[in-house]
């Protein structure tokens, strides 16, 4: 039987293990988890790399600088970024491009090796996506799926803040939060280009079929991760700083725009319901209720989240101690469903069926 070898390199995929890519070449790494997975390898003494599929859009230069200038963590004293390249050198990041292959492609990651002059059998490949970690396995490497979302098993332990300025209170927490803000985000987006897309038809048109399918999947997701992941989610931290001593008046407007956000979502509901089981006569001004109430969230939403980004999360980690801010991740982390990679996906396939080649 042949003797195994001792691992030298660990190589990370990085959409979605790293930190989410929120546009075409920039990454926005996990925290705090990220940099402590990275500090855990480098206390192993393992080299480190990245192994990433890029589209056509973006260049090798472009992605190995969006994966190295990832920012981490900010030192509180020097006020100097912490990067992944910190931990991983900009030569590390092996991309699809040079390879001449996409993962899960077995070439690609035997690229990787032999770029970091090791054999494929010295390295260990670790990924959320299976179908690339098995790629990785059938090309010789040892491999670890990693969970997405990840950072829960980091969780249980008391993290210190990272990052404390005006607008950022440094708990994990908020990194938390800001993250599925990034999702949002992406919904907003969907949803107004929805309502752009509507706009145009004009009584009697069909509606595109793919503007259908966004439609679908953009009814799904405000119904099932905006209001029962997230909202639910940051309803439940406001008590918990109330208790601590915030007054809860400066709490109070974001569960009034919830609730706000939760009348357009069951206007949204009932437009869509409309649209696809009503009578021919009534569609028209069902569509008309559809766009109409879509942009009324949108607008109110944007600011919605980039005022809870700088005031309000802010003060809530402002009466937290790092306890309490363990306490809150391990509550949130309780509520809604434990994976919201579904979600993810769902927002992928909106996009993609909004995307300018999918609709005229």
């Amino acid at each position: 039987m042949q003797e195994s070898k001792s691992i030298k390199v660990m190589f990370f995929d990085a959409r979605d293990t790293l930190g989410e890519v929120d546009r075409p070449g920039h990454l926005v790494p996990y925290r705090p988890s990220t940099e402590k997975l990275l500090l855990g390898v480098q206390a192993l003494g393992l080299k480190m790399g990245v192994i990433t599929n890029l589209p056509g859009d973006v260049t090798s230069d472009q992605g190995k600088d969006m994966v190295v200038s990832a920012v981490l963590s900010e030192d509180g004293a020097s006020h100097q970024s912490n990067t992944i390249g910190k931990y991983i050198d900009r030569n590390n990041v092996i991309t699809n491009h040079e390879a001449g292959f996409d993962k899960p492609d077995p070439r690609i990651y035997r690229f990787a090796a032999e770029r970091l002059g090791v054999a494929p059998e010295e390295c260990i490949f670790l990924g959320e996506n299976l179908i690339e970690v098995l790629g990785a396995k059938s090309a010789g490497m040892q491999t670890q799926l990693k969970p997405c979302p990840p950072g829960r098993e980091f969780l249980p332990a008391v993290q210190p803040q990272i990052g404390k300025s005006a607008t950022d209170s440094g708990r994990a927490f908020e990194a938390f939060f800001e993250h599925e803000h990034l999702l949002g985000e992406r919904i907003f987006a969907g949803g107004q280009k929805i309502a752009d897309h509507l706009k145009t038809l004009r009584q009697g048109d069909p509606i595109p079929a793919n503007v259908r399918t966004a439609m679908g999947f953009f009814v799904y997701l405000i119904d099932n991760f905006a209001d029962q992941v997230h909202l639910k989610a940051e309803e439940a931290v406001i008590p918990i700083a109330v208790t601590r001593g915030m007054d809860p008046r400066h709490g109070q407007w974001v569960f009034d725009q919830h609730d706000q956000a939760r009348a357009y979502f069951r206007a949204v509901d009932i437009a869509w319901r409309r649209i696809e089981n009503g009578d021919p006569d009534d569609r028209w001004y069902a569509i008309a209720d559809f766009w109409r109430t879509t942009e009324a969230f949108v607008a109110l939403f944007e600011h919605h989240a980039v005022r809870e980004n700088d005031e309000l999360y802010p003060e809530l980690g402002s009466y937290f101690s790092e306890t309490d801010d363990t306490l809150v991740i391990n509550l949130i982390s309780h509520i809604g469903p434990p994976d919201i990679t579904p979600f993810v996906a769902m927002v992928e396939a909106m996009e993609t069926a909004l995307a300018p080649a999918k609709v005229a």
